[in-house]
């Protein structure tokens, strides 16, 4: 990687000065200015009168440990918006999400590889410089732009969160390949308690009469085939998160609505739903990112089951309310998805609100799947939106430019 050309400060905090030397020597020579500190206090004080441009933080540090300094760090006036990267041997999920929790943007486990922080590195300090040209244009504009201000605020929150899915989505990747091995375990087990089975004769069956030998039987077979199918489930959650392999490519769209229906099987059964895809015999190719289209449409299914579970509460639902329709067309230029639901509609200020980043209506939801889907598609060079149906629910639709 070539060096930066701006001298950005970063601030190193580690207790252990091995760690810190090696922080040291991986990033020396990268365009930084490297700052020191061996506790959480010295941090603070250096923080304060340096202003950092990031910080890479340890966790585990005696007195006050990282997830203070950090916490500290987000209630100071002019300190709370320099980025905070943890390092820890700590590698478990709960300690990152606290970390995220704290104020962290990242999280790198030690012991930790050179490259990767390295490159991390240099993500962070491209988010800081584009969050600083944003308040720049900001101060820039006059109070007639008041709507472009607003727009660049929104680019600037939809950039910190991607870079948070990308952390999440690889958390997730990581625990798919875990849950595999165990399941593949359980397949091998079975398989062999049908060959000891299998090999009962004579003596053997006295205690085990043909019947509960037939029963057993057919429960290993249930057994194997519910691992294999819980195995699939793993291998569409990898092939989800996994990142794209070069950006656009010619896509059936057909195939993907398909795959991600299948996807989707779980919410609709958690929500007491039903997933009809409806789509004519031939569509025409387009040109997208195939991992991002397939988490919009899925982010869009598992919306539209969830509005028509909440009609559950409110009386006796037809079996249409209980069914999201995804359906595809094609015009001259444009190929376009539909999701129709027949469940509680949206707020009365919906189409003011709905692809704000934070704006949920949903009790614990983040406020960012749409605002996400938004920015992913018109990075598609294609169109989402809303519709309200005649009856009751909502359409969702979003366009891809034909290849």
């Amino acid at each position: 990687m070539t060096p930066v050309d701006v001298c950005e400060q970063i601030l190193l905090v580690d207790d252990n000065p091995q760690n810190l030397k090696i922080l040291y020597e991986t990033l020396d020579g990268q365009g930084y200015r490297l700052l020191l500190a061996n506790n959480g206090e010295k941090a603070l004080a250096i923080a304060e009168h340096s202003k950092p441009d990031l910080i890479l933080l340890d966790i585990m540090m005696p007195g006050m440990d990282g997830y203070e300094v950090c916490e500290t760090l987000k209630l100071a006036n002019g300190l709370r918006d320099i980025p905070v990267v943890f390092l820890s041997a700590l590698d478990d999920i709960d300690s990152k999400v606290k970390g995220f929790e704290k104020g962290g943007v990242d999280y790198i486990a030690k012991p930790f590889q050179p490259r990767e922080v390295i490159s991390r590195v240099a993500t962070q300090i491209k988010l800081r410089r584009l969050e600083q040209e944003l308040k720049e244009k900001n101060r820039e504009l006059s109070a007639d732009n008041i709507d472009m201000r607003q727009k660049l605020e929104a680019q600037r929150e939809q950039l910190a969160h991607v870079s948070r899915l990308s952390t999440m989505g690889e958390m997730a990747a990581g625990f798919a390949h875990e849950v595999n091995q165990p399941l593949t375990a359980i397949t091998n087990y079975s398989r062999v308690a049908h060959r000891l089975l299998a090999n009962l004769s004579g003596d053997a069956l006295s205690d085990v009469n043909r019947a509960d030998k037939k029963i057993l039987a057919t429960t290993l077979d249930k057994l194997e085939a519910q691992s294999h199918r819980a195995s699939e489930v793993i291998q569409r959650i990898r092939g989800f998160v996994k990142k794209p392999k070069a950006g656009k490519e010619a896509l059936d769209i057909r195939a993907l609505l398909a795959d991600t229906v299948k996807f989707a099987e779980v919410d609709a059964r958690n929500n007491k739903g039903t997933v009809v895809l409806s789509l004519p015999d031939a569509l025409p190719i387009v040109e997208a990112d195939a991992i991002q289209v397939q988490q919009v449409a899925l982010n869009l299914i598992r919306n539209a089951l969830e509005a028509t579970s909440s009609l559950q509460q409110e009386g006796m639902p037809s079996d249409e309310d209980h069914t999201v329709h995804v359906k595809a067309y094609e015009d001259q230029e444009l190929l376009w998805v539909e999701v129709i639901d027949h469940g509680c509609g949206l707020a009365p200020d919906a189409e003011e609100r709905l692809f704000h980043p934070f704006y949920t209506t949903k009790g614990d939801g983040m406020g960012i799947g749409l605002s996400l889907c938004q920015s992913l598609i018109q990075g598609q060079g294609g169109k989402i939106g809303f519709r309200r149906n005649a009856g009751k629910g909502t359409t969702f639709f979003f366009s891809l430019p034909i290849s």
